[in-house]
């Protein structure tokens, strides 16, 4: 069965694994992909004496895992690929769905078991290679090996992928070697000389691709069959020659290999049309002609990459994402300047330009078919994968000026301010002012709030206030004062005019009535009333999958497809908005949570805030209820533990007087905090720490031992006794050793209850009891600066719709940060239209 790529930049024929799938291309008139199918097929020769390697692979799979790397997959690749194992693609499969997926993807034939496990695999594979693709055998092997170290995906995931995926690349090759060697995932039946062999055969291939990418001076492939045949008819050519001269018949060979000179020479035109795209018969019948027709061609393909790669010299994207546009300024800029001596590395990275190119170009078009998988071929090769995320919103575009839009405005409007509020500015240019050419106001230099300064002027006396001013050119002045005007009146939306309505649609954001504010709201504030709208969404949301959350993430969608605000009280709904979407709804709002945390530069634990939930965003962390349902469990047994030590601690400071003075010394001794027997324990408890858990419970084993603390005491009893007087009996001796059972009663709870937190951490997700767990403790961590910076904002900042918003935002990431704790949403979940009734739509175009 002959399967294609899903996407028009990859190259079939590194997707086949198998003899059978190599074979067509071992008979391909183009040499390079005979070379690659040839050295693929000794790899796929060696797996194959292991049987099926990947049936293998895939039994040794748990259901669970592989639900998780379905999951993984960008869409619509996840749904198309669910679709085609007959799973439900609505919803994270469950244990017992992923179990008949599973079952299916083995019941497959083995070409389409072979793509789908490619496809699965295929994000683990770019997880677990190096992003910057060192040819080098050492350095290569170093980072591959790091990169297992310290995943987090299971061994049989990895196991799999390297099985699936080794053709890719001369990487993926070195990923199987070091898998079945240094990493130890062989399955225990696939023989030790065979898994030799396997690795010789990916030694090979890693060293064919390092030289097909790093080799220089050889003749260009379409030609080499010709060259071969040429140099074998010359050799018969002279020994023809030679015979005739001695008067004898040629040899048959010799005249059989002058034969071949004319298919060879059909072979090469064809291979060398296929290549510059003509038809074979307008190129010319010789070896030089067409050489040059290649050369002419590889010359016009250089001047294409060079064109495609000087385009990102004008690259214009949003502010958020400055640096990022900035080092690909930079790249563009290095590129071109060394676009004669292009090492391979250039040369993949120029490929990656212009692929970026072509997407920034197609989401411009509205053509989105295969973006998705094109983007995640191009993320590795970048400075900075995150611009990738701008590119797929459509916030990316080409610009004449090196300069972001929104540089060129802070350049543009200073000078335009300038020019309308300068009283003499048009007598001085006048023709008949004193001097054509005087000084020129250097509106450039001005300080920023220069603009406000100008719009003040304007309610102030102008020229048209004062009847003996001379206006030699009154028409430009009345045209550059109506400009200003309307640029003064866009750039300063920020609250309406009259304090009455700004105070009362402040105080519907505070207290939460969002469509009520928004229909107070200026229609001239769209931003701004479609983050009210999006925070509504996002409060009422009860779920991932309900109609809101539906709605939810198509209005941050199209607040991500327009210019970032600049305004505070819109940069505060969105942080709650994208970070409840982002949580709740595991949607991905990476770029407008980075966007908003850009302007928020006065409230740093805010943006830090934002920021780290939109990195957990970013990388997938944030999946929705699924993993809210298993942070719920871990953050109750989180709060077992920590309800335990607190009664440990309350019981280390609880006072033990005995009226036996010799029984209250003892118990002195052992329940002092720093190295008593059972003080230090409790110490230890109430300390809380993972760390310790192995050294209490050891303590707590041998002193709960039968008669151990009688044991004990009698010994300490004779200590202190000395040999004389009576041994310690009565009530005294009974009341401290009740003392000692309750304080290890105490310590034994916190034992379990720290062990069911490292149990339920077990049973999680790898990434929620990884990095998800990180996230979480990050976040709660900033949560009481950030609450704190909210509330000064609220109390002490003159705008009142500021301070709605600073309220509403508190109260809705109070929330947001309560679903990490293991709070979940309750209540019922109304309908969308009844969140936002009667609210203007910010963009009635799109309707």
């Amino acid at each position: 069965m002959v399967r294609q790529p899903r996407s028009r930049s990859v190259d079939w024929l590194w997707w086949a694994t198998s003899s059978g799938e190599l074979q067509p291309f071992l008979d391909h008139p183009d040499h390079d992909q005979q070379e690659i199918a040839r050295e693929k097929s000794a790899v796929a020769v060696q797996l194959a004496r292991l049987g099926d390697p990947l049936v293998d692979c895939l039994a040794a799979i748990a259901p669970d895992v592989l639900a998780d790397a379905l999951w993984r997959l960008p869409n619509p690749t996840r749904t198309d690929t669910l679709r085609a194992l007959r799973v439900p693609p609505a919803r994270r499969p469950t244990p017992a769905i992923a179990e008949h997926a599973l079952k299916r993807l083995r019941k497959q034939t083995p070409s389409v078991r072979g793509y789908t496990a490619q496809v699965v695999t295929l994000p683990v594979l770019r997880v677990l290679l190096p992003a910057t693709l060192d040819t080098d055998s050492g350095a290569l092997d170093g980072e591959i090996l790091e990169s297992l170290k310290a995943t987090t995906f299971p061994p049989d995931l990895i196991r799999l992928t390297a099985v699936a995926d080794w053709g890719f690349s001369c990487q993926a090759a070195a990923l199987l070697r070091l898998a079945l060697t240094e990493a130890d995932l062989a399955l225990p039946g696939w023989p030790a000389d065979i898994i030799t062999d396997v690795v010789a055969a990916c030694r090979r291939f890693e060293a064919f691709c390092r030289d097909r990418m790093c080799g220089a001076g050889e003749p260009p492939s379409p030609l080499r069959s010709l060259d071969d045949a040429l140099g074998r008819a010359r050799a018969a050519a002279d020994a023809v020659t030679a015979a005739v001269a001695a008067g004898r018949a040629p040899e048959e060979a010799d005249l059989t290999m002058l034969g071949l000179v004319g298919p060879a020479v059909a072979e090469a035109r064809a291979a060398v049309g296929a290549l510059v795209e003509v038809e074979p018969d307008t190129l010319p019948e010789d070896r030089p002609g067409l050489a040059d027709a290649i050369t002419a061609h590889e010359t016009a393909v250089h001047a294409r990459e060079l064109a495609g790669v000087d385009r990102f010299r004008h690259l214009d994207g949003p502010p958020a994402h400055a640096t990022a546009i900035g080092e690909l300024r930079e790249l563009a800029a290095d590129l071109s300047t060394r676009h004669e001596n292009w090492e391979p590395a250039d040369r993949r990275r120029v490929l990656a330009l212009a692929d970026l190119g072509g997407l920034i170009d197609a989401i411009a078009a509205d053509r989105d078919d295969g973006v998705d998988e094109l983007a995640e071929t191009i993320r590795p090769h970048l400075p900075d994968p995150t611009i990738v995320n701008a590119a797929l919103r459509g916030r990316l575009s080409w610009d004449e000026a090196p300069t972001s839009s929104a540089a060129a405005d802070a350049a543009t409007a200073p000078e335009d301010s300038a020019r309308a509020t300068s009283p003499g500015a048009d007598s001085d240019a006048a023709p008949g002012s004193d001097t054509d050419t005087g000084p020129t106001p250097a509106p450039d230099t001005r300080p920023a709030d220069a603009d406000e300064a100008s719009a003040a002027e304007e309610d102030g006396p102008t020229e048209d206030d004062d009847p003996g001013k001379a206006t030699p050119n009154h028409a430009d002045a009345e045209d550059s004062t109506d400009s200003t005007k309307a640029a003064a009146e866009e750039r300063t939306p920020e609250a309406p005019a009259d304090p009455e309505p700004a105070a009362l649609i402040g105080e519907l954001i505070g207290r939460g009535d969002y469509a009520s504010a928004a229909q107070a709201m200026s229609p001239d504030a769209p931003e701004r009333i479609s983050a009210l709208r999006a925070l509504a969404y996002a409060d009422g949301a009860r779920s991932d999958t309900g109609a809101v959350a539906v709605s939810l993430r198509e209005e941050l969608d199209e607040m991500a497809m327009g210019e970032p605000s600049h305004d505070r009280a819109t940069q505060l709904l969105t942080v709650a908005a994208a970070a409840r979407a982002a949580v709740l709804c595991g949607h991905s709002t990476y770029g407008l949570l980075q966007e908003a945390a850009a302007g928020l530069g006065d409230l740093p634990a805010v943006a830090g805030l934002a920021r780290h939930i939109a990195t957990g965003s970013a990388q997938g962390l944030l999946g929705g209820t699924r993993n809210l349902g298993a942070l719920e469990a871990l953050a109750e047994a989180e709060a077992g533990a920590a309800t335990c030590a607190a009664d440990a601690a309350e019981a280390l400071l609880h006072p033990r007087h005995l009226r036996f003075p010799r029984a209250t010394s003892i118990a002195q001794l052992w329940w002092r905090p720093e190295d008593g027997l059972l003080g230090r324990l409790l110490r230890l408890a109430a300390g809380n720490e993972r760390r310790d858990l192995d050294e209490v419970a050891e303590a707590l084993r041998r002193l709960n031992k039968h008669h151990e603390l009688e044991n004990r005491l009698s010994a300490i009893d004779e200590e202190f006794r000395n040999g004389k007087g009576h041994r310690l009996e009565g009530p005294a001796r009974r009341r401290l050793l009740e003392y000692a059972r309750e304080s290890l009663g105490t310590v034994s709870r916190w034992v379990d209850a720290m062990r069911r937190v490292a149990e339920t951490e077990a049973e999680a997700e790898s990434w929620i009891a990884g990095p998800l767990t990180d996230l979480r403790h990050t976040l709660l961590a900033d949560r009481p600066e950030a609450e704190r910076e909210l509330a000064e904002l609220a109390a002490h900042t003159g705008d009142p719709l500021t301070a709605g918003a600073a309220r509403a935002a508190a109260a809705s990431l109070s929330a947001t940060l309560d679903l990490l704790d293991g709070h979940l949403l309750t209540g019922p979940e109304p309908t969308p239209e009844a969140l936002i009734a009667n609210t203007p739509d910010p963009n009635p175009d799109n309707t």
